[in-house]
């Protein structure tokens, strides 16, 4: 077996065993579709490797470095292939090992989100990462989504204005609120998940930004009727509970059903849940650092897979 940064040429099998992993112990299962675009764009964009045998590809990893935060956004290895220390080689690859001031060998702060597979979140344990906080993915029929009382909207006084792809104010504020300055991720919603960049704003003030994905791959293999919200990000916990539930009522407003991830600390949570969201899956966010790269109560992430 060998590790090496992938090629083009190995997508046909990384797309496969992503959808094997996403689908497995499911009885009724949805055909894989075509290849998500963000293979493509972990390639180009970001560190992504193979492991290797004869022609098979048994896992892969991408790695998307940012700044100096360096977020793991996969780590697949196939199901006839688990615990054999495939998934430990790839993880060795991929991390940022050199000599650090702080002592951990890591020239950048890692993270990533862990299934709820307890051998996962060990894997990354072992590599220095610790468990911060819990991640819940969240979906709902649009019908169902419902204010804090009958009649009364879910949003209220928010303004949401379409933004124009690719702008730069827009990208500012998600490095201020998220710590990592990413235009090629806000390129890669727009065209690759067919995003809208929102502004929130009450009156003359802008409170955050955020996006709508009509093609976020992680939701559409599952719910292709949904649209998927994230990143959203405000400046204070109360001004992103405006902005997601703002987001949230627009969405709804254009789609049967809405899916997002959120952070356990963010305000949203208990306000969703009981609009009629459902926890759909529980992830743990994991890293080197306590504080790696944002307050989890001021942002959404865009999704799993580029948190």
């Amino acid at each position: 077996m060998q590790i090496r940064p992938a090629t083009p040429a190995d997508l046909g099998q990384v797309h496969d065993i992503w959808y094997r992993a996403e689908v497995e112990d499911f009885p009724d299962v949805p055909p894989p579709g075509d290849m998500p675009a963000i293979f493509h764009h972990e390639l180009e964009t970001g560190k992504m490797y193979v492991a290797q045998a004869g022609s098979r590809i048994l896992g892969y990893t991408a790695l998307i470095p940012r700044g100096a935060i360096a977020y793991l956004a996969e780590l697949y290895v196939r199901d006839d292939e688990q615990s054999s220390g495939i998934g430990q080689a790839l993880l060795a690859r991929a991390l940022p090992h050199q000599a650090s001031s702080n002592g951990s060998g890591l020239t950048s702060a890692a993270c990533t989100l862990s299934s709820n597979d307890p051998r996962a979140l060990a894997l990354y344990i072992r590599a220095g990462m610790q468990p911060r906080w819990p991640h819940f993915l969240l979906y709902a029929a649009g019908s169902r989504i419902t204010g804090s009382s009958p009649g009364e909207p879910l949003a209220a006084g928010v303004d949401v204005v379409p933004a124009r792809p690719g702008d730069h104010e827009l990208v500012r504020w998600d490095a201020e609120v998220g710590g990592r300055f990413r235009p090629e991720d806000h390129a890669y919603w727009v065209e690759g998940t067919a995003a809208t960049p929102l502004w929130f704003a009450r009156g003359s003030e802008t409170l955050g930004y955020g996006y709508v994905q009509a093609r976020n791959h992680e939701v559409a293999l599952w719910h292709p009727e949904a649209l998927s919200l994230g990143p959203i990000g405000a400046h204070s916990p109360t001004l992103a509970l405006d902005c997601t539930l703002a987001a949230v009522a627009w969405a709804a407003e254009r789609a049967p059903a809405l899916a997002l991830g959120v952070p356990a600390a963010h305000p949203c949570l208990p306000v969703l849940l009981q609009a009629g969201f459902r926890i759909t899956y529980v992830e743990t966010f994991v890293s080197t650092e306590e504080n790696v790269f944002c307050d989890p109560a001021c942002y959404l992430p865009s999704s799993s897979t580029l948190f």
